[in-house]
């Protein structure tokens, strides 16, 4: 009668060991090598498998924008709510933004005309323009 599964052989090895067998004659230096060559390959494989930082980041932030979604949802009690405050209050962030967005453009446009002013060649384009920095030839006694 065959014997079962995981019960144990008549000279007390388990039944999915093999019989011992003579030892095999290994050289270290073969042992070395698929060593090294097993390190190399697996060095390889991680850093073919490692991603990028900034797509994690992106994935992360786009995973939490969904989980405060379902929070808000849950808190509103239907999907359709939760996005009707969300969607309000986007709308009245957009409103708070856009005039204080429009007013910094503006600044920044005025300050880059004014720099390109003060690059452009005046009328006495011979004579060097005087700067108001100091020499730094000079020594200051």
């Amino acid at each position: 009668m065959w014997p079962r599964f995981g019960r144990p052989r008549r000279d007390g090895a388990p039944l999915n060991v093999a019989p011992p067998t003579a030892p095999l004659a290994v050289d270290p230096r073969e042992v070395e090598r698929a060593y090294e060559q097993g390190l190399a390959e697996g060095r390889r494989t991680e850093r073919r498998r490692r991603s990028h930082p900034i797509r994690n980041l992106m994935i992360g932030l786009v995973a939490l924008a969904g989980g405060a979604m379902l929070g808000v949802a849950a808190w509103h009690g239907s999907f359709g709510k939760g996005g009707e405050v969300v969607d309000q209050k986007l709308a009245v962030a957009a409103d708070r933004a856009e005039p204080t967005f429009r007013a910094a453009a503006g600044e920044a446009g005025a300050v880059l005309s004014g720099a390109g002013r003060e690059l452009q060649p005046s009328e006495g384009a011979g004579e060097p323009v005087e700067s108001s920095a100091p020499d730094p030839t000079e020594q200051a006694l």
